[in-house]
């Protein structure tokens, strides 16, 4: 009984002073608490989603910015754009008796599709808003299997812009989780990009 006395008065000093800590640093004895207009802003001014935290401001408040959320919403179509763009590969080398590559790419299309579930169940729980793109047909005649391989170099080349600029954009407004999330992507795309 008394160690878990000792542990209950050793947890409500550790609140109370982390409390004290934070209350120092609003300016002019202002709370640290952000609160939400019905407009879904937040502040004078803001046009942040009203379920997520508040960007960086004078207080040193960081939250996403519009730019990170959008790029994490477009980001899903992409990755079920690059899903079919495989898919369409794997359709063409199966036409052409050549079953290796063809498996080869319809387990790209698949491992695409899942990149684009994890990004949304990612956004999800984060309550970030997500808007699914159409997807235009992907490409789907070639003169070579060379230029099937360069069409998907190609795709993995602006994946990877596109996943370094959610990083960046992640970088710039705090959202340090975002990009500890975005690192195994980044490390599987040195392989597709690679081969």
């Amino acid at each position: 009984m008394k160690f878990f006395l000792g542990i209950s008065s050793l947890l409500l000093l550790q609140s109370a002073s982390a409390f004290s800590y934070l209350s120092s640093l609003a300016p002019n004895g202002a709370t640290t608490s952000t609160s939400y207009a019905p407009n879904g802003q937040t502040g004078a001014g803001s046009s942040i989603h009203p379920h997520v935290a508040s960007p960086a401001t004078s207080t040193g408040v960081i939250g996403p910015s519009e730019q990170m959320l959008t790029l994490i919403s477009r980001q899903v179509s992409v990755e079920l754009a690059a899903s079919q763009a495989y898919m369409a590969a794997s359709i063409w080398f199966r036409a052409r008796n050549m079953d290796g590559m063809a498996a080869w790419m319809l387990d790209e299309s698949d491992e695409e599709r899942g990149h684009g579930k994890e990004i949304l169940e990612f956004a999800l729980k984060n309550h970030y808003p997500v808007k699914l793109e159409p997807l235009a047909a992907p490409q789907s005649e070639w003169s070579s299997p060379a230029e099937v391989w360069q069409t998907i170099l190609g795709l993995e080349e602006q994946n990877t812009r596109n996943l370094l600029n959610i990083a960046h954009s992640a970088d710039a407004c705090g959202m340090y989780g975002v990009k500890a999330f975005l690192d195994p992507f980044h490390v599987e795309q040195i392989d597709p990009e690679d081969k």
